[in-house]
C-alpha cells in the first residue's frame, strides 16, 4: 500500500502499516505534510477527510486550496460549491476571471491552460484562443501607453455568459448579503425566497426547470445563486460530441486523470454505480466527474428525473411541454447530439415496430408562432436540450438492468489509433468532422448511437486526387465503408486504442468485456494502440504489441521460409559498415514500432540508420529497385473458395497456404503483403540501369509507406505472364480492416460478410487464432532475445505509460537464402 492510498482511505497515523511508517521515516509530521499536500492537490473536502486533523480551521484550508487550484490552472471545485461559492463567495466566473487575468499579466500562452479548464473558461467567460490573443495584445498596448490609465480588467467580461442550463439541474442560494437583497426586483426577491425556503425544508436545491429562466439567469450572473448538477448511482449516462472542447494540454492531476478514465468507460447501458465498481473508483468521485461532464455539455443523462415536474412556461421555447411532465416536442435520438431519449437500438428502450423509426415518432406539441419569439440563445438551447418523455422513463425504470448477454454479443468496437483522429481533423476534408474528430481523440470513443451523424459527415468529405490530401480523404472514405459494413452485422462503437491506457489492464478487461462481444482493429494498428487484453474478448487485430512489430514479421518469415533478408537492430546500436547481407540490395526498408516505414537508398543508409538507432530499435530489410512493375501485392483474407481453385491466384502461394493453416487466417480478416523481388533481380543483371537507379535515389527524398506515390501495388489477383510464386516473398501479415487502400478495404469487408467472421459462432476460433499468433511470436523471442521475454522484466510490475513492444537485446537476422531466423553477433 502506498502513502497516497492510505490518505485516500483516511487511515490515521496510528493505524498506518509499519512499512508505510518506515517509508515516512517514522515521522507523523511528514505524514501530516503529505496529507495536506494531497488534500489540496485533489481538492478534498475538509470535514470528511484526514486533512481536518492537520488544518483545524476549514476556512484556512479552503483558502489554501483555492489559491493552489488557481495557480495551477485547475478546474473550479464544483463539488465544493457549498463552501467555495456559498461561504467564500468565489464563483466559477470570478475564479476563471482571476486565472485569465494572471495569465495575461504574466504573458502566458493560451496553450498553458489544461483542456477541461479551458473548456469551462470558454463556457463562462467566452474567452477562447482568438479572444485571449486579442486581450493579450490589448494588455501589451495598455502597458506601453500607461498614461491612459487603462487596465485589461476594463475589457474583461463583467458577468458570465448566458450559460446553458438543463431543466433537471438544481439551483441553490449562494452568498447573499443584505446589500444584495436591497437591489433585487420584487420578482427576483420572490425567487430567492422560494429557493431559500425549499433548501430549508428539503435540504435540496429547487429544480431549475420549475423557475423562470430569464430571472434565474440574472441571479446566476450576479452570483447570488448557483447550480448543482445532481448525479445518482442509478443514472445512465451517454456522451455527446465534444462541442466546445479545447485541445490544449493535459495537466495530469488526479481529477483530470479520473476524467479521462471515465470518458473512455462511459457506456449508456451501464449505471453510474456499475461504472464505479467496474473501475474500482470511489462512487462519489465518479459522480463528481460525470456531474462536470454534464455541466460542460460533454455528457447527458438518459433519464433526468424531470419527466414528472411541472415546468415553468419560460421553458416552452426549448420545446418542453409545460404541465405535461416535461415531455419534449419531438422524439430525438442521441444521434442528434444532445437528446436525453434512449435510442431505438438500446436494450432498455421500447422496441419499434418494423414500420416505425425515429423520424416517425409523433410530435407531442406544436408551438408554431413561438419560433418568432425565440432569440439566438433559445435557438441554440433548442438544439442543446431535449428531455425524455415520462412514458420512456417508466419503460426504462421497469427494465433497469444493463446490457443483456445478447446485447453485448451484438455490440462491437472498431479499434483505431491516433493517426486516424489526426486525419479527420484536417480542415480541408470537412469542417463538420472536427467535433467528431476531437471526440474520437479526447474521449477516445464514439458510441453507436452517434454513428448516424458521423457517417453523414463522412459522406460529405471532400475528395482529393493527389498529395497528402488524397491520403486523408482515402482514409475517410474507407472508414465510411468499414463502419457501414460493420453496422450491417453488429452495433458498432469506435474506440481509440491509446485511450484505454488510462485504465489499468484488469480494469481495461472489465470495461471491454462489459460492453462488447468482439473487437475489430483498423489495419495496420500502431503499437501504441495495442492495449487490448485479447485473452478476455475476441479481437481481430494485433494480439499484443509484439504482433504489430518486427517480431511478428520475423516469426512468419521463419514459419514460411519466405521473406526479404532482414536485420532487427537493438536501440543504441552503432553500425560502422553495412552487413554484406544487405549490400546486395539497392534500397532498404526501415521500420520501427513507433514510426511509419521508410524506403532509403542503400548507399547513404549508415548515417541515417545510426541516427535513428539512438532513439529506437529498427528493422532493416532489403527492398527491390524501382521498376515499372508492382512492388507490393495485398492478398486479402479470409480466402474465398473460388480463389483457391485458380492455381495462379496469390492465395495459392506456398507461404500464404502455410500461414493460412498455421495462424488461423480463415477465422480472421486482414491481408498478407507480398513483395516482388523479380524486378530487383532483373535490374541487378543490368549494371547500367542499376547505376541510373542509384543516381535517381540520391536525388530522392526518403519515402514513406504504405502509400508512397512511387510504390506500385495491387490487390489480390493472379500471377502475371512469365511470373512464378518464387518471384514474391512475404513482407507482412496484418490483422484487421485497412483504411489506406479503398479497394483492399472493400474486398475485406465483403469477405467478412460472406464468411460470417463476426458471427458469434466464429468468436472462439478468433481467440484460438490469437493464441497461435502469440505462441509463434513468443517462440522467436524466447529463442533469440537473450532471456528477456516480457516487457515487465524491463518495467517491473509498474505498468508503462504507453503500450510498449519488447525491444530486442541483440541483432536478430532473417537470411532469405537459408530461410532461417538467427542471431549474428559478428555483424556490428
Amino acid at each position: 500500500m502506498d502513502v497516497e492510498q492510505c490518505i485516500r482511505d483516511n487511515i490515521p497515523w496510528t493505524k498506518l502499516p509499519d512499512d508505510v511508517k518506515q517509508m515516512l521515516g517514522n515521522s507523523a509530521k511528514e505524514y501530516d505534510k503529505l496529507i495536506l499536500e494531497y488534500s489540496i492537490r485533489n481538492q478534498l473536502r475538509h470535514k470528511t477527510n484526514l486533512v481536518r486533523n492537520v488544518k483545524a480551521k476549514p476556512n484556512d484550508y479552503y483558502d489554501i486550496l483555492i489559491r493552489y487550484s488557481a495557480s495551477h490552472l485547475m478546474l473550479y471545485p464544483y463539488h465544493l460549491s457549498d463552501v467555495i461559492n456559498k461561504e467564500m463567495r468565489i464563483t466559477p466566473f470570478s475564479y476563471y476571471t482571476n486565472i485569465i487575468l494572471d495569465m495575461l499579466n504574466s504573458e502566458k500562452s493560451y496553450d498553458s491552460l489544461p483542456n477541461f479548464t479551458a473548456a469551462d473558461a470558454v463556457r463562462l467567460l467566452g474567452i477562447g484562443r482568438n479572444k485571449y490573443i486579442d486581450l493579450m495584445n490589448q494588455n501589451r498596448s495598455y502597458r506601453k501607453i500607461f498614461n491612459l490609465g487603462r487596465s485589461i480588467t476594463q475589457v474583461m467580461p463583467k458577468t458570465p455568459q448566458n450559460v446553458k442550463l438543463d431543466a433537471w439541474w438544481r439551483v441553490r442560494t449562494g452568498n447573499i448579503c443584505e446589500a444584495d437583497v436591497k437591489v433585487l426586483l420584487p420578482e427576483e426577491k420572490k425567487m430567492v425566497d422560494a429557493i431559500l425556503d425549499h433548501e430549508k425544508d428539503t435540504r435540496e436545491g429547487m429544480v431549475v426547470g420549475s423557475l423562470d429562466r430569464s430571472i434565474l439567469q440574472l441571479l446566476i450572473e450576479r452570483g447570488l445563486v448557483y447550480c448543482d448538477v445532481p448525479v445518482e448511482e442509478s443514472d445512465h449516462i451517454y456522451l455527446a460530441p465534444l462541442d466546445g472542447f479545447v485541445m490544449n494540454r493535459v495537466l495530469g492531476d488526479y481529477f483530470e486523470n479520473l476524467l479521462y478514465k471515465i470518458f473512455v468507460a462511459i457506456d449508456e447501458q451501464t449505471t453510474v454505480k456499475e461504472m464505479a465498481d467496474m473501475l474500482h473508483i470511489d462512487l462519489q468521485l465518479v459522480k463528481n466527474a460525470i456531474s462536470l461532464f454534464c455541466r460542460l455539455g460533454f455528457a447527458r443523462k438518459r433519464i433526468t428525473g424531470i419527466e414528472s415536474v411541472q415546468l415553468h412556461p419560460s421553458w416552452r421555447a426549448l420545446g418542453i411541454i409545460v404541465g405535461g411532465g416535461g415531455q419534449p416536442a419531438s422524439g430525438r435520438s442521441p444521434s442528434s447530439a444532445s437528446s436525453s431519449i434512449p435510442s431505438p437500438n438500446s436494450p432498455n428502450s421500447a422496441p419499434l415496430s418494423p414500420s416505425q423509426d425515429e423520424s416517425a415518432v409523433p410530435l407531442v406539441a406544436d408551438f408554431g408562432s413561438l419560433d418568432d419569439q425565440m432569440d439566438d440563445d433559445d435557438s441554440e438551447d433548442l438544439n442543446a436540450l431535449s428531455i425524455a418523455s415520462k412514458d420512456m422513463a417508466e419503460s426504462f425504470s421497469s427494465n433497469p438492468s444493463s446490457t443483456s448477454e445478447l446485447g453485448t454479443s451484438n455490440r462491437a468496437a472498431f479499434v483505431f489509433d491516433s493517426s486516424l483522429a489526426a486525419f479527420l481533423m484536417m480542415g480541408n476534408l470537412s469542417q463538420s468532422l472536427k467535433s467528431h474528430a476531437v471526440t474520437l481523440f479526447e474521449v477516445g470513443k464514439l458510441a453507436d448511437e452517434y454513428m448516424a451523424d458521423f457517417l453523414e459527415q463522412l459522406e460529405s468529405v471532400n475528395q482529393f486526387a493527389e498529395g497528402e490530401a488524397q491520403r486523408y480523404s482515402e482514409h475517410a472514405m474507407a472508414l465510411l465503408d468499414s463502419l457501414k459494413s460493420l453496422k450491417e452485422e453488429v452495433e458498432t462503437d469506435m474506440v481509440r486504442g491509446e485511450s484505454l491506457l488510462s485504465l489499468d489492464s484488469a480494469t481495461r478487461a472489465r470495461v471491454l468485456a462489459k460492453s462488447y462481444g468482439i473487437l475489430v482493429a483498423m489495419a495496420p494498428l500502431s503499437v501504441d494502440a495495442c492495449t487490448l487484453p485479447i485473452s478476455s474478448i475476441p479481437f481481430i487485430g494485433p494480439s499484443n504489441p509484439e504482433s504489430s512489430s518486427p517480431w511478428f514479421r520475423l516469426s512468419i518469415y521463419g514459419l514460411t521460409c519466405s521473406g526479404p533478408t532482414s536485420l532487427f537492430y537493438p536501440k543504441g546500436s552503432c553500425i560502422s559498415h553495412l552487413p554484406s547481407l544487405l549490400c546486395r540490395s539497392p534500397r532498404l526498408l526501415l521500420s520501427s514500432a513507433n514510426h511509419e516505414p521508410q524506403i532509403v537508398s542503400t548507399h547513404h543508409i549508415l548515417p541515417t540508420l545510426n541516427d535513428l538507432l539512438m532513439t529506437n530499435a529498427y528493422f532493416v530489410q532489403e527492398y527491390p529497385a524501382a521498376s515499372d512493375s508492382p512492388e507490393l501485392v495485398y492478398v486479402p483474407f479470409p480466402y474465398l473458395d473460388e480463389e483457391k481453385q485458380d492455381k495462379d491466384a496469390f492465395v495459392n502461394h506456398p507461404a500464404i497456404i502455410k500461414l493460412n493453416d498455421q495462424i488461423g487466417l480463415p477465422s480472421m480478416c486482414g491481408y498478407v503483403t507480398l513483395l516482388q523481388r523479380k524486378a530487383k533481380e532483373k535490374q541487378s543483371e543490368d549494371k547500367e540501369n542499376l547505376k541510373e537507379d542509384r543516381a535517381e535515389e540520391k536525388r530522392r527524398d526518403t519515402i514513406t509507406i504504405p502509400l508512397p506515390e512511387s510504390v506500385e501495388q495491387r490487390v489480390g489477383g493472379n500471377l502475371q505472364s512469365g511470373e512464378t510464386f518464387e518471384d514474391y516473398v512475404v513482407l507482412d501479415c496484418v490483422f484487421g480492416i485497412p483504411l489506406f487502400n479503398r479497394t483492399l478495404n472493400q474486398s475485406i469487408c465483403e469477405r467478412v460478410r460472406q464468411k460470417k467472421i463476426l458471427h458469434v459462432n466464429n468468436r472462439t476460433n478468433i481467440q484460438f487464432a490469437n493464441k497461435m499468433v502469440i505462441e509463434l511470436v513468443d517462440e522467436i523471442i524466447k529463442k533469440h532475445n537473450g532471456g528477456i521475454t516480457n516487457i515487465r522484466e524491463i518495467f517491473g510490475e509498474v505498468e508503462p505509460k504507453k503500450a510498449e513492444m519488447l525491444p530486442p537485446t541483440q541483432i536478430i537476422v532473417y537470411d532469405a537464402k537459408s530461410g532461417k531466423v538467427d542471431t549474428r553477433q559478428g555483424l556490428l
